[in-house]
């Protein structure tokens, strides 16, 4: 063989290498095209409820950050609250949900190395030594009894990607690693989002036992004064069974709301990867020594506006929808993956080295031995396997094009609810803030009237249980309006870091190497 046709025959296949069969992956049209803004946002803009007292905290766009790689989103800081920094910096590293996702991004990783390598030529060294004897009775002239033999070789075996099979593999496992990288970065999201749930409501749950706590010596003061009044005769016995059935059902609701604070400590303290003690201390604001005890008795500003930015953004911020989108280009590519195999497969195998009879004389001039094998393999029995599994390949992309969809769909749903939960959790927060405020002012004229003997006992105790269970609502509401603001925060997905997202035309970043949010 010429030099030229050597050039040739390897050349060839080189040129051949770039045909890709089956389908290109495209962003497929939605379902139900997302409109040019959200439905609820009109509303949000127009609803900007202000407490009595109370400014909102200025747009949360003002705490993005400038500049910086890697620089993230630190947004639960507004909160204010050096100990809920630290829990959510405990989360991002020790929460097993999120180290097992991270593991997953390293398992993806290492399975598009190997999909890159299958690409490229193999290269073996080997080398033989033998020694074999001659049966004398069968030899005609006199030669040798013993032969030995002894070689060392390189060998290289090339599968030539004709049809795109290797490509498209490596093609789906990029998108692979691109869907787990996303996965990973929903995970880290949600888990922030949770973590600052949890801590709002350990503080409601704080506060709610504190509530209880004043509302039981107001009722222990009002059965004082009843039974002072029945000593000197001016009223019932049942005026005290009242105003003491008032003051156990005060009483029996302390237990329940610390039942469900440890139970809120212990959620905590799984979320940041600790036993589950329910000791956890959750805010600055608390008295380590105080059991447990706010030393501000008032729940957190709520956070301030959220930009909402356009639906069709949505696509682009949110890392369940990237993930889904790139489960369905890895869906694609198994579908030209599948194709390539009715196709011919050609592979070269080439191998350079030398032999000899005598151990010193390898390497030595003349000895040199060489080979180049091309093997094309051709499908015929099985191609009507090779027919089911494209069938089966194009019905798993239908079925990620159609969850993909599904999946954006929700997504903005999540939006329009956050939207309306913002400003309803608002109105109503402003509605019990006033009832709240009528209560007060109820009991005080009832207590007032009891005492000048204007009205009846009965009176005076349901305005005590009003207040008691206004003031209660209205802590909920506010952990409730706070938890929206979360949500929404969740639901738009970002922007939760300047950093770009590890994506298909860059799969060289260094997702795996860190967790962020």
């Amino acid at each position: 063989m010429t030099a030229k046709s050597l050039i040739l025959t390897l050349a060839l296949p080189v040129l051949l290498a770039g045909c890709a069969v089956g389908p290109d992956y495209e962003r497929p049209d939605l379902s139900a095209p997302p409109p040019a803004q959200w439905t609820g946002q009109a509303a949000a803009r127009e609803e900007q409820p202000q407490l009595a007292g109370a400014a909102e905290r200025p747009t949360l766009a003002g705490a993005l950050p400038d500049s910086g790689a890697g620089a993230a989103w630190r947004w639960w800081s507004a909160f204010g609250d050096t100990t809920l920094d630290a829990l959510v910096d405990d989360a991002l590293v020790y929460n097993n949900d999120l180290v097992a996702a991270a593991g997953r991004v390293l398992e993806a990783r290492a399975l598009l190395g190997g999909a890159q390598s299958a690409r490229w030529p193999t290269v073996e060294v080997g080398g033989t030594a033998s020694r074999a004897k001659t049966s004398a009775s069968q030899l005609q002239f006199p030669v040798p009894l013993h032969n030995d033999a002894f070689d060392v070789s390189a060998t290289a075996r090339w599968e030539v990607d004709l049809w795109g099979r290797l490509s498209r593999g490596k093609e789906a496992a990029l998108a692979t690693l691109v869907a787990s990288e996303s996965d990973r970065r929903a995970v880290a999201q949600g888990l922030v989002a949770e973590v600052v749930r949890t801590w709002l409501q350990i503080r409601e749950l704080q506060l709610q036992v504190a509530l209880t706590a004043r509302t039981v010596a107001s009722f222990e003061n009002s059965l004082a004064t009843v039974r002072d009044r029945y000593a000197r005769g001016l009223v019932s016995p049942l005026d005290v069974h009242l105003a003491g059935q008032n003051l156990s059902a005060a009483r029996a609701a302390e237990p329940r709301f610390n039942q469900q604070l440890n139970q809120a400590r212990r959620r905590l303290e799984i979320l940041v990867g600790r036993y589950p003690a329910g000791t956890i201390v959750a805010s600055d604001r608390e008295d380590p020594d105080g059991g447990g005890y706010l030393l501000v008795a008032a729940m957190p500003e709520p956070l301030g506006p959220v930009p909402a930015g356009l639906p069709s953004e949505l696509l682009e911020r949110r890392p369940d929808l990237q993930a889904a989108e790139a489960r369905l280009h890895a869906s694609v590519a198994r579908v030209g993956e599948a194709k390539a195999l009715l196709y011919p497969r050609l592979s070269l195998t080439g191998s350079y080295g030398t032999k000899t009879r005598e151990f010193e004389d390898l390497f030595k001039s003349g000895t040199d031995a060489w080979s180049l094998v091309g093997n094309l393999v051709m499908p015929l029995i099985n191609r009507g396997a090779s027919k089911a599994q494209i069938a089966a390949a194009e019905a798993r992309a239908e079925q990620a094009t159609a969850a993909y969809r599904q999946t954006v769909l929700e997504a903005f749903a999540e939006v329009e609810n956050a939207l309306d939960q913002d400003v309803f959790q608002s109105r109503q927060e402003r509605y019990l803030a006033e009832s709240a405020t009528q209560a007060r002012r109820s009991v005080e004229l009832a207590e007032d009237r009891y005492r000048r003997g204007l009205d009846n006992l009965l009176v005076t105790l349901e305005s005590q249980r009003r207040l008691f269970n206004a003031e209660s609502q209205l802590l909920t509401t506010q952990r409730e309006r706070r938890s929206a603001r979360v949500n929404l925060i969740q639901a738009l997905g970002g922007p939760w870091e300047t950093a770009p997202a590890l994506s298909l035309n860059d799969p060289s970043g260094t997702a795996a190497e860190g967790v962020r949010p």
